[in-house]
């Protein structure tokens, strides 16, 4: 495959790159936001396994198009 070399090491940056911002989001603006608010733990809590549950979901349903040969999209674009 042309440029299969150019592709993984593309996307093995980006992945290193989200699991970078990742690390900021959780230590600097979440830690730093339960610091000032720490009432506001449970709804954290919550919207991490809210978007948890989300990316499974999507996951799985993209996932199962692909292999079914069919598009994820509800509605064809166009």
């Amino acid at each position: 495959m042309t440029g299969l070399d150019a592709c993984v090491r593309f996307f093995d940056e980006h992945v290193e790159a989200d699991a970078v911002h990742e690390q900021v989001m959780r230590r600097e603006v979440i830690g730093d936001l339960l610091e000032r608010e720490p009432e506001l733990a449970p709804d954290v809590v919550f919207g991490i396994q809210a978007t948890g549950l989300l990316e499974d979901r999507l996951t799985q349903h993209v996932l199962g198009a692909w292999e079914a040969g069919r598009s994820a999209l509800r509605q064809p674009l166009g």
